[in-house]
């Protein structure tokens, strides 16, 4: 192209005008996706005869099978003919069904969840057979064979929810015709239901609150629905105003509220003989209240069945009118596709070959350069982060010589690659600085240490020539503020990814480790160390567990009333030996002993602008290196208690210790000095 088009924006304006000259042809496209609804709705007739009125026909068989067969097993001696006939009908129905799930023609032109569903649902018609065999061996109580005839019975709904006409008022008939038999659905269920439990002479508890649900749930589907049938509204009114559909609701709403079959005997549907419920040959039901009302299984039978043939009639009769409306929008929707032919096809082929032509090179470009960028931003980017924790070096790289024609583009792609140099150059610097300030903290770490050794010998050589007490006391506090001033150096040492320094050849006892800690804490007499068991730590780890316990410990007196104690104590167990220092402070809220856990548990990378962290870094940093596990949780006495799990490799039975080279100073014993 042109350097009229070389710009983004005249790209782009291109891009715009193509779907605006294609826009006249768009309803080619419209139509295209019509097509099938269009001839659905043609073919709707065809469908009807063929899927809808057998799949109808077979749901009203298996509901009048259900409830013949409830009543069975309720107790009802029916005369074996009855259950035959109607299992044949049942059977015949179920035929019909799979001839049409087997018409080849009429399964290509629905849509293909329908065929699915239809398929679905010849299924579970092959399921029939096992539930029959199931009631004629008396294996499946009532409960289960209602809701086994339910399962089959709402597979062939599912059929009629996945039928969606491409006219709006055609599927909004549809919806409506589909509530409305499911409503009759829970009509027939509560039916088979109630005529089971009459059977039996008894309604239970669970029967009754079943039969409630399936009242209240047809009846707000026939109150939400019925109002949409339009010209057939009037005739569900006639209906619903009837006598025999008032007494049956009058029957429901009986049953609800308590109402009982009859005690003495308990009658089946009028095709059957009557015979004593099974409850009444192991014993007589509880007695019923003077006032409870009964219901009569051949009253009910009746109106049962007549409300339910002229439902099943007004279902019939909208379904007709719908089939004939989309029919004649069908027929509508051919004309204008005829009429309009191939207007437009033309345009669309032009528009199409000049959007790719114009758009491919824009696409290519944009995709080279959003992955260039994303490569740098989601790789290269977090790698060098973790080289700028880590202290390494950043490898410098070169920018990718690629040939971008569009200028937006080119210059995005240039305005990047200074960006990339300018954060690769940030990143040298990032690393050169943290491990300046890194040699810094060690290096005056360091030399404090040293001078604090010092310091510390020669108050060992006072504290043993002299013998006036006020001034052995002064050098034992002088000797302690001199150990816990070692502690902060021996912190910086640890922050910046050193060893402090000191170490012990052989295991030392954990009971030394603990006092040795406390007495690095500045006001130790508070600390209480209960008896610990006789055991070690090895004398690598007895340096950091020193640090952490004397940090852990501080925090405990630095937090909690100046009168309060602080416990320490400590006990083995199945994976170590666990420490714990419990403090009666004011504790710490949820969110803050949640953010210190996860602290602990993830040492982040040190921030100095955070100092008042400080002694929690440490601690992370030490129990990570010696995997040691410190938890913080609330104390039953209101403070915090602080738990360090040192693991099994840390710790052994008994050890030797080792001779001491300083003698005991200040009021706690110390540890033997370490190693040089």
């Amino acid at each position: 192209m042109g350097p009229r088009f070389s710009s983004i924006r005249a790209r782009i304006s291109l891009l715009v005008l193509v779907p605006l000259l294609a826009l006249a042809s768009l309803w080619v496209f419209l139509t295209a996706f019509t097509y099938g609804d269009a001839n659905q709705l043609l073919r709707s007739r065809e469908f009807q005869e063929k899927t809808v009125l057998p799949t109808q026909h077979l749901i009203d068989a298996l509901q009048k099978e259900r409830r013949l067969t409830m009543a069975e097993l309720g107790g009802a001696r029916l005369d074996a003919g009855v259950m035959r006939t109607q299992r044949q009908t049942t059977d015949d129905a179920a035929e019909k069904v799979r001839e049409g799930a087997r018409d080849k023609g009429l399964r290509g032109s629905i849509l293909p969840q329908v065929a699915d569903r239809l398929d679905a649902f010849v299924e579970r018609i092959d399921t029939l057979h096992g539930v029959r065999q199931g009631i004629d061996q008396r294996v499946s109580d009532r409960e289960r064979v209602l809701s086994e005839y339910s399962g089959i019975i709402d597979a062939g709904f599912a059929i009629y929810n996945a039928t969606t006409p491409g006219d709006g008022s055609i599927t909004a008939h549809a919806r409506t015709l589909a509530s409305l038999g499911r409503a009759r659905e829970f009509m027939s269920r509560e039916d088979a239901l109630l005529s089971g439990a009459l059977a039996a002479g008894h309604i239970t508890t669970a029967e009754r609150g079943q039969f409630a649900q399936l009242v209240g749930a047809q009846r707000m589907l026939y109150a939400d629905n019925a109002p949409n049938l339009h010209h057939d509204y009037e005739r569900y009114e006639r209906l619903a105003a009837s006598p025999p559909f008032v007494q049956l609701r009058s029957l429901e709403d009986q049953v609800i509220r308590g109402a009982e079959p009859p005690r003495a005997a308990v009658r089946t549907t009028p095709e059957a003989s009557t015979r004593p419920a099974a409850g009444a040959r192991t014993g007589q039901p509880a007695a019923r209240a003077p006032h409870t009302p009964v219901i009569e299984p051949a009253i009910w039978r009746s109106l049962a069945d007549t409300v339910n043939g002229r439902l099943f009639e007004l279902e019939n009769r909208a379904l007709d009118d719908v089939v004939d409306h989309g029919e004649n929008i069908a027929i509508s929707a051919f004309t204008r596709l005829g009429l309009a032919g191939g207007v437009g096809l033309l345009a669309i082929v032009l528009s199409a070959l000049l959007a790719v032509r114009v758009s491919r090179r824009l696409l290519e470009e944009c995709r080279t350069l959003a992955s260039g960028v994303v490569d740098f931003t989601r790789m290269r980017l977090p790698l060098l982060a973790e080289q700028v924790r880590a202290g390494a070096s950043v490898e410098p790289e070169a920018a990718p010589d690629i040939d971008y024609r569009i200028t937006e583009i080119r210059q995005i792609a240039e305005s990047f690659d200074r960006a990339r140099e300018a954060v690769l150059v940030a990143a040298e610097g990032e690393v050169a600085a943290r491990r300046g300030i890194s040699e810094v903290f060690v290096n005056l770490a360091r030399r404090n240490q040293a001078l604090l050794h010092r310091q510390l010998s020669l108050l060992d050589t006072m504290e043993r020539r002299t013998e006036d007490p006020s001034e052995l006391s002064d050098l034992f506090r002088l000797d302690h503020l001199a150990t816990r001033m070692r502690r902060h150096a021996e912190g910086l040492v640890i922050l910046a990814g050193k060893t402090a320094g000191r170490g012990w050849r052989r295991p030392v006892p954990l009971v030394d480790v603990v006092r040795g800690a406390v007495a690095e804490v500045e006001d130790y007499p508070r600390v209480r160390v209960q008896p610990l068991p006789r055991v070690s730590l090895l004398g690598s780890a007895v340096a950091d567990v020193i640090h952490l316990l004397a940090e852990v410990v501080e925090n405990a007196t630095t937090f909690s009333p100046p009168q309060s104690p602080v416990r320490v104590s400590g006990h083995a167990v199945a994976s170590g030996f666990a420490i714990e220092v419990e403090d009666r402070g004011l504790g710490m809220t949820e969110e803050a002993l949640r953010r210190a856990n996860e602290r602990l548990a993830h040492p982040p990378e040190f921030d100095p602008s955070d100092s008042a962290q400080l002694g929690l870094f440490v601690v992370a940093r030490l129990a990570q290196r010696q995997d040691i596990t410190v938890t913080l949780r609330p104390s039953p006495y209101g403070g915090t208690t602080a738990i360090a799990l040192i693991p099994s490799s840390l710790i052994v039975e008994s050890a030797e210790p080792e001779p001491a080279v300083r003698r005991a100073t200040g009021p706690m014993q110390k540890l033997p000095s370490a190693a040089a």
